[in-house]
């Protein structure tokens, strides 16, 4: 087989691949509506909460249990955010996997967890310690780190990392 007949069948086969309609293309894109400069950069607690309140729905902080978390790139400027999951009065399940698949999609390189306690409970759980262990060793495998996670009630918060529980 001569170079160009090579090249002839490889140039095929790249098109066969590119376009086989027995294989689905995966594809990912992020773009944002809000320019860099406006997106708020967080760096404490306090500044985290403030966002998370703002994206809280204050009609179900009290009715049901959800995940939500801030991507922030390497500045701590906030990307955006993501509901994660919505549970019942006392529980909701979440699948580190699906933190991940948003978080890389953004670009992130750092992120902030928080859920709420519908009970107005302050205290961690221990599936609550349990689940930010779990989701700060996948995002060390990954190299996007944890930077806090924080429970919300109506009127208050807790910081796991002020408080030096899991971190």
């Amino acid at each position: 087989m001569n170079e160009s007949t090579y090249n002839q069948q490889a140039d095929r086969t790249e098109k066969n691949v590119l376009k086989s309609p027995s294989l689905a293309e995966i594809s990912l894109k992020y773009e944002s509506t809000i320019a860099l400069e406006e997106c708020p950069a967080i760096t404490s607690p306090d500044e985290a909460v403030k966002v998370f309140r703002d994206i809280w729905d204050d009609g179900t902080i009290q009715l049901r249990e959800e995940f939500v978390v801030l991507l922030l790139n390497n500045a701590k400027k906030c990307l955006g955010w993501s509901k994660i999951s919505s549970g019942g009065a006392t529980a909701t399940i979440v699948d580190p996997a699906s933190i991940f698949q948003v978080a890389l999609l953004a670009n992130a390189t750092s992120i902030i967890l928080a859920h709420n306690h519908p009970s107005g409970n302050l205290e961690a759980s221990k599936a609550d310690k349990t689940l930010t262990r779990r989701i700060k060793e996948c995002g060390e495998m990954m190299g996007i780190n944890v930077n806090d996670h924080i429970i919300l009630t109506k009127g208050a918060y807790i910081s796991l990392r002020a408080k030096n529980i899991v971190f």
